[in-house]
């Protein structure tokens, strides 16, 4: 069955349009070198990622703020290599490491240009699964904000992604039904699963070329976000 031509772009917005990564690497990189040089770097990432994941799932629950959670990080994270840092080493390392994240920010290379191109054509919508301040201020930082109609974010919705509800909040705010909408992401099950359960057609942004799943079948991938002259027909869509 055809859709409609898409009048709604939601997008991801952490590794989709503003490069995380980067920053989350640059900012290690900063600590590493100040605070923990003669510690190997890669197990030093490796533990990182692990513990930055679980105080983010933390925080999103309302169980302990940004800034606490980012010290009891790094706290977990040089106990795992064998240093046990006192109080004041802890706020040290937390401030240096907020302080190279938020200096490093920048938006993925072609995001301002695809969505200034698609804007004549759709309403742009972010849902994203963090803290309703920090997204904004990512926005705003790296210059997408005039270019984003919606943004919802499920610290302040109270639903997080893969949950189908929050792709329905998006798409209320967006005043677009489910079939003339198109999902843009880099992660499989919040993504592309949780917008195929909500009834939104979905694009895997997939840059590093991962091995795509089997389910849900039949999901184009980009690999970049240009030019926008070769994006901005396949997200649209119609048929």
């Amino acid at each position: 069955m055809s859709r409609p031509a898409a009048r709604a772009v939601l997008f991801d917005l952490d590794d989709t349009l503003f490069d995380h990564r980067r920053s989350a690497r640059a900012a290690l990189q900063a600590v590493h070198g100040a605070h923990a040089p003669d510690l190997d770097f890669a197990e030093f990432e490796r533990h990182h990622a692990a513990y930055l994941e679980e105080m983010h799932v933390e925080v999103l629950a309302g169980r302990i703020g940004l800034d606490d959670a980012r010290r009891e990080r790094f706290r977990r994270v040089f106990l795992a290599l064998g240093v046990a840092l006192d109080a004041a080493a802890v706020d040290a390392v937390a401030a240096a490491y907020r302080t190279g994240y938020t200096t490093s920010r920048r938006a993925l290379d072609g995001a301002a240009p695809l969505l200034a191109a698609l804007r004549p054509h759709a309403r742009i919508a972010i849902v994203t699964n963090n803290l309703l301040d920090e997204q904004q201020d990512k926005l705003e930082y790296c210059g997408l904000a005039p270019l984003v109609d919606v943004l919802v974010a499920s610290e302040d919705v109270g639903v997080a992604k893969p949950d189908p509800r929050i792709f329905a909040i998006a798409l209320d705010r967006a005043g677009v039904a489910a079939a003339a909408a198109v999902m843009v992401g880099d992660a499989w099950v919040n993504d592309i699963v949780g917008a195929t359960r909500a009834g939104v057609r979905a694009i895997w942004f997939n840059p590093h070329r991962a091995p795509k799943p089997a389910e849900p079948a039949d999901v184009p991938e980009i690999h970049a976000l240009g030019p926008a002259a070769a994006i901005v027909p396949l997200l649209l869509g119609g048929a």
